[in-house]
């Protein structure tokens, strides 16, 4: 008899009977993704395109990131407009010039995962 009632309390201690406030997760956004476009001068290969692509993918609060060789344009999707400065200061870091354009319209931007 000792042994369920043993097994019962260690799983008390182990799995949480609450979720608490989970509405605090950052996570977790209740806004829609936000569009934006940056001119990217200084590529010259497919190698340009995808160390820019995998940098800004890494950047936190990014979604997607689509980076045009022929229109020295990157297309970068994120949770929430205070990403747009480190996603600009990411890619200048690889040594490229960087300047942000008007944000594509809802039907140009890249599709969120």
């Amino acid at each position: 008899m000792r042994t369920p009632l043993l097994l019962a309390a260690t799983l008390l201690v182990l799995v949480p009977i609450g979720c608490g406030d989970g509405g605090n997760d950052p996570r977790i956004t209740a806004t829609a993704p936000i569009a934006l476009r940056y001119q990217v001068d200084g590529m010259h290969c497919d190698g340009c395109v995808q160390a820019i692509t995998d940098k800004v993918k890494h950047v936190d609060g990014v979604v997607d990131c689509r980076v045009s060789l022929a229109d020295r344009q990157a297309d970068v999707v994120v949770r929430d407009d205070t990403t747009a400065l480190p996603v600009q200061h990411a890619i200048e870091k690889l040594g490229y010039k960087v300047k942000p354009l008007p944000a594509p319209s809802a039907a140009a931007a890249p599709a969120a995962p």
